[in-house]
């Protein structure tokens, strides 16, 4: 890709540009999984229309690898975060984040669609809750949120206008299906109402979830 550039964000980033330059541009934002980096999602840019700016966003605190997490695990239960202030920092930089790229890229505030897989999942769906207006729409793969343990953090008064795809592996080893499945009872109870999808796939996103993501977002942009 020669339209690949980065910015000075809260987070760093990998960016390709939309060829539109008269006009403001769709965008969407990946989150990457936990132990990932931005160069992971960043790939999915090549099945959006160039008209499109993608923006792959990367955590900040290392682990193994050279990866990176939205919040540190307990992988004894990975339903509990053990710092969970770092997922709301994190949450914070993504807002800013999108906000400078707004500004800088030409963005059109109105179609603003974010992307997370895993534990950036569980940090989209948390920034959709946070804000829903802020985003056109919101998907989340093989990821889970506790709904009611951060009700305080929601946006009751919006959030029946939150547009969310949830996606999950019914083989999922690594995110049971059952965090999902819970998930989805604890949103559709604060008044969201998930486009849900379950695929015959392990911790991935599988040719079948990409096609009706794809087909999903093309329904809303």
């Amino acid at each position: 890709m020669n339209n690949v550039t980065q910015l000075e964000l809260p987070l760093d980033n990998l960016i390709r540009k939309s060829e539109n330059i008269n006009t403001l541009s769709q965008s969407i934002f990946f989150l990457h999984g936990f132990g990932s980096n931005m160069q992971d999602l960043f790939s999915l840019s090549s099945f959006f229309d160039k008209s499109w700016t993608c923006i792959s966003l990367q955590a900040s605190i290392p682990v193994q690898f050279e990866g990176w997490a939205w919040a540190e695990l307990d992988f004894n239960n990975i339903g509990k975060l053990p710092k969970p202030e770092q997922m709301k920092i994190h949450q914070q930089k993504v807002f800013q984040s999108i906000d400078q790229c707004i500004d800088q890229l030409d963005l059109d505030p109105k179609q603003i669609n974010l992307l997370g897989f895993s534990q950036g999942a569980s940090l989209s769906i948390y920034s959709g809750l946070k804000n829903p207006n802020k985003f056109n729409s919101v998907v989340a793969l093989s990821g889970f949120f506790p709904v009611e343990e951060r009700i305080e953090d929601i946006d009751t008064k919006s959030v029946d206008s939150l547009k969310l795809f949830m996606g999950h592996g019914r083989h999922d080893p690594v995110v049971p299906l059952s965090l999902c499945q819970h998930t989805r009872k604890g949103l559709i109870d604060v008044g969201v109402k998930p486009y849900y999808r379950e695929y015959d796939s392990e911790h991935t996103i599988s040719n079948d979830c990409l096609n009706d993501v794809l087909e999903w977002l093309r329904e809303r942009n």
